[in-house]
């Protein structure tokens, strides 16, 4: 952040292409910048990018004529037309100007322009959750097993661990990817004991599995994209690899994949045919689609005859008894 505010202050005595030069950061890092040096947070919907950056630069360059660090009350109105600034105002009024704090650098500065301590916010813009100095990662967004989180989160792609049936007990509320969780030894997928199950990454709880092998059935008979209907299948084959407690659910989603492979080649990685089609222009398309739904079918039917015995009736690990 500070490289790049010092980058404007030098693009700022350039005669010409300057703006040229800030066209290829995203909008969000320069309005970041235009926050900090104005010491406030605004919203600029109406603006679009090229008028922010010039913005910005002219802000940049009346401190520098002027010579101190701190913004004037609203500088960006200055620099308005007539009808922009008018509608900047009236969004100020409509839309509630976000009072979550600006991060620069890890130090947090508020509306007010005032530095506010060491704390530190989730770099996730859709959480801002506040992190303590210890903390290296954002335990409400991230992946407890990679600490990377997703801009655009898709809850069927990630584990949770959880208080829920059948698994009761304290659980810490991590989460993480499906897809390290697969790779994570200590998940216990696919292992002895652990059917149907997970192990949390961070604690070790065991939480429910086949609500999220039932997802990526649900994704899977629903979508329209071939690159998605093999994806899916393939990992809920994964998820009940050397199942015992539900061998029949496995079969059926196996009998879907050779179909699928068949058509598109092994699904590992990316099928090597296909792979952006359309599933109904798939010749094993419906078919695969036609066994998801019975797979969910079959795991519904399954539960609904289930009785979950709890404390002395948990099996290994905390594996309930199914009759």
């Amino acid at each position: 952040m500070e490289e790049k505010r010092n980058l404007v202050y030098e693009l700022s005595n350039w005669s010409h292409g300057a703006p040229e030069m800030l066209q290829s950061w995203s909008r969000q890092e320069i309005l970041q910048i235009l926050c900090a040096e104005m010491g406030k947070e605004r919203k600029y919907t109406g603006l679009t990018k090229l008028k922010i950056i010039e913005n910005l630069l002219k802000i940049v360059a009346e401190k520098k004529s002027q010579g101190h660090n701190t913004a004037k009350d609203d500088p960006v109105d200055h620099y308005l037309p007539t009808g922009e600034n008018r509608a900047s105002k009236r969004l100020r009024k409509t839309d509630h100007p976000s009072r979550l704090p600006i991060v620069a650098n890890n130090v947090v500065i508020g509306n007010s322009g005032c530095d506010i301590g060491n704390t530190i916010y989730c770099k996730n813009s859709a959480c801002r959750a506040k992190l303590s100095q210890e903390d290296f990662f954002c335990k409400r967004c991230s992946c407890c097993i990679c600490y990377k989180y997703d801009d655009n989160k898709d809850p069927s792609l990630w584990l949770t661990c959880s208080s829920e049936p059948p698994y009761h007990g304290d659980s810490c509320g991590m989460s993480s990817h499906l897809e390290c969780s697969l790779r994570h030894e200590k998940s216990g997928i696919a292992k002895d004991g652990m059917d149907g199950s997970f192990s949390c990454g961070s604690c070790g709880k065991v939480n429910d599995l086949l609500g999220c092998w039932r997802k990526q059935l649900m994704t899977a008979k629903e979508t329209r994209r071939v690159d998605i209907l093999c994806y899916r299948v393939s990992l809920s084959q994964k998820l009940l690899v050397g199942t015992k407690y539900y061998r029949n659910l496995y079969e059926i989603v196996d009998e879907a994949v050779k179909k699928l492979e068949a058509d598109v080649g092994p699904l590992t990685g990316l099928p090597v045919k296909k792979a952006r089609g359309i599933v109904n222009r798939l010749s094993s398309g419906p078919e695969v689609q036609r066994l998801c739904a019975f797979a969910v079918e079959s795991l519904d039917s399954m539960l609904s005859k289930t009785v979950c015995h709890v404390s002395s009736d948990y099996g290994i690990q905390g594996q309930p008894h199914y009759h």
